[in-house]
């Protein structure tokens, strides 16, 4: 059976649908020693190949799909890169056996927090799909005056204001002390620079966002950060329920 080549790289967890085809733009996979192109028909016995490696595809289809949580330290890449040759978030998660990791709707370099790897490519395509649905909690750092009080209605209120199409569910005062305080935020559909800029609509500095939850995953308080666990088979399910997706790939009846 033959299928994109976005698609079934996407569904080996070799990279998400996007990264495949910004990877054929930049012309490094090929499709038995030529250039692939976008929308290809490509099957498990084809020789294809990203920088030159060849992708091992039928031994990525027999294996069953994994999970990571990882707690990612603020400033660091999802890969090491040529300024920083420090491994990245990615190289430090166990091997996957054969599948690649793909991050789940990943962080800015500046912030951190809990990183989701999974290495179903269909998986994460659909939760990026339904990202204005999925909700997530972020413990933020405030630099400024406001009054704790009515600070849950003025960050909605700046929220809408800015026209997001998230929304903010719930802020609670989370501590500290002076100009420097803590805020834990409920939100669906938000990333952290849409905290920001609200925060900056109020006057206010959003200067540390660490995502505690996604979805249906919360960061365990004992996963230090730079450590890494596996989800278990209930939190894939869970992932799968909120991107609306069988195991498997298939969209759920009635959604």
């Amino acid at each position: 059976m033959r299928e994109r080549i976005q698609k079934l790289l996407a569904a080996r967890g070799i990279g998400s649908r996007r990264q495949v085809e910004s990877w054929i733009a930049a012309g490094r996979i090929t499709v038995n020693g030529k250039p692939a192109t976008p929308g290809q028909p490509v099957g498990l016995r084809d020789d294809v190949r990203l920088d030159g490696r060849r992708l091992r595809l039928e031994r990525a289809a027999d294996a069953p799909h994994r999970g990571m949580a990882y707690h990612r330290p603020a400033q660091e890449g999802l890969r090491s890169r040529v300024a920083d040759p420090a491994p990245g978030a990615i190289e430090k998660l166990p091997k996957a056996g054969g599948l690649r990791w793909v991050p789940v709707s990943p962080l800015p370099a500046r912030d951190g927090g809990l990183e989701l790897f999974v290495t179903d490519g269909a998986l994460v395509a659909a939760l990026t799909r339904r990202g204005y649905a999925i909700s997530s909690e972020y413990s933020v750092r405030v630099r400024g005056e406001f009054d704790e009080g009515g600070i849950e209605d003025s960050l909605k209120s700046a929220a809408q204001s800015l026209a997001f199409k998230g929304s903010i569910e719930s802020v609670t005062p989370a501590g500290g002390e002076g100009s420097n305080r803590w805020l834990q935020v409920v939100t669906t559909g938000f990333r952290p620079h849409d905290l920001r800029r609200a925060l900056e609509a109020m006057g206010l500095e959003g200067n540390r966002i660490l995502r505690t939850r996604y979805g249906p995953i919360a960061m365990d308080r004992a996963l230090a950060r730079g450590r890494s666990r596996p989800l278990t088979d209930g939190e894939l399910k869970a992932l799968h329920d909120a991107a609306q997706l069988k195991p498997g790939g298939s969209r759920q009846p009635g959604r």
